[in-house]
């Protein structure tokens, strides 16, 4: 929960379907509703969480949006004048993943005593919520074939696409299928550090009581999860994200005059809306 509810923020940023401004306005309101999917919070648990949202929002319009504006205009720099480089680009992964590290340095002080605080039967309600997911997603993707697997990967990558730049030819998709199917499978061993990311985090709840213990695997299940995957995992992810920064540097070499200027306009009116909000005291 404490995780999905981190992330919401930063794909309400990069990830944007609407104008980001009005995401940003109601971003309270959608961390609300994350939290009541999982859990209900009692009066005193409630008064304190919306005192850490609040707290929250005013640093990370404040701290972290010029970041990521500065960070996306770097990457429209390397994308325009085409100086983008697979080690670059792995660069703007670790750029987006040090987003996270400070989200949760900021937040995570106020959340864990309150998170603390469930009683059993929020613990219960918590679990039983991510467990439902993670029952999902297994009957979503295990047993799936990997042209199944491609053939899906191609689809949300292609859709990613035309949202930037408004329209996506032949040779492009062409481009996309490729890179997925040289990607590494790593299916079975993504579920399978889920399954033990979600043990370990049961674990934590049930043992919330000791206060030193809870605080230390919280800790390192949020901010150090490469240490339960395996060795081959974080090597294959590794490629991977390799492999993708090689085929965004082979789209971008593709776009026609029309797909630059619609990629740019969007870029730039997030970068616009992004400093329109850090200046918005």
């Amino acid at each position: 929960m404490t995780k999905k509810l981190l992330l919401l923020l930063c794909c309400t940023i990069f990830f944007v379907g609407c104008s980001t401004k009005v995401s940003y306005f109601f971003l309270d309101w959608a961390i609300e509703w994350e939290v009541e999917e999982y859990v209900d919070l009692n009066r005193d648990q409630q008064n304190k969480f919306d005192h850490v949202v609040e707290q929250f929002l005013v640093w990370h319009r404040q701290e972290e949006l010029p970041r990521y504006r500065d960070q996306l205009t770097l990457l429209s720099t390397q994308a325009n004048d085409y100086s983008l480089t697979p080690e670059l680009w792995q660069q703007q992964v670790t750029m987006a993943k040090a987003h996270w590290y400070r989200i949760f340095n900021v937040v995570m002080p106020e959340l864990l005593p309150i998170i603390g605080s469930f009683d059993d039967k929020q613990v219960q309600q918590v679990l039983t919520q991510l467990k439902k997911e993670q029952k999902e997603l297994i009957e979503e993707y295990a047993g799936k074939e990997q042209a199944e697997l491609v053939k899906d990967s191609d689809k949300r990558i292609e859709k990613r696409l035309k949202e930037w730049t408004g329209s996506i030819s032949e040779a492009q998709k062409q481009i996309i299928h490729q890179a997925n199917t040289e990607r590494l499978t790593t299916l079975d061993m993504w579920l399978e550090y889920r399954h033990e990311w979600l043990r370990q985090f049961e674990q934590a709840l049930l043992r919330r009581n000791e206060t030193d213990y809870f605080a230390a695997q919280m800790t390192r299940l949020l901010t150090a999860p490469d240490e339960l995957k395996s060795s081959v995992y974080r090597d294959n992810v590794d490629v991977n994200t390799h492999k993708f920064g090689v085929m965004l540097i082979a789209l971008n070499q593709t776009f026609t005059d029309k797909q630059r200027k619609h990629f740019n306009s969007k870029l730039n009116e997030l970068v616009n809306d992004l400093t329109e909000l850090h200046l918005d005291k």
